[in-house]
């Protein structure tokens, strides 16, 4: 329909948005990760698997959202 247009445009921007954002934290999680692991920080450890965690879960809920809509 012509006048929900702007707003699935909106809706297919912020799944984008969510899920890439997810990406960079799970990449970026799982660095910290490894650079804790060799350093034999556990500290550093817990807080990388949070990234991880956060990360998958901003990635499965874009595509929850995606499948849904």
């Amino acid at each position: 329909m012509g006048y929900t247009h702007a707003i699935d445009s909106l809706k297919g921007v912020l799944i984008t948005l969510g899920t890439s954002i997810g990406a960079v934290m799970l990449v970026y999680g799982g660095i910290k990760f490894a650079m804790a692991f060799r350093q034999m920080d556990q500290q550093g450890e817990h807080q990388a698997v949070y990234s991880v965690v956060a990360g998958g879960v901003l990635l499965g809920l874009g595509a929850l959202v995606a499948v849904l809509s």
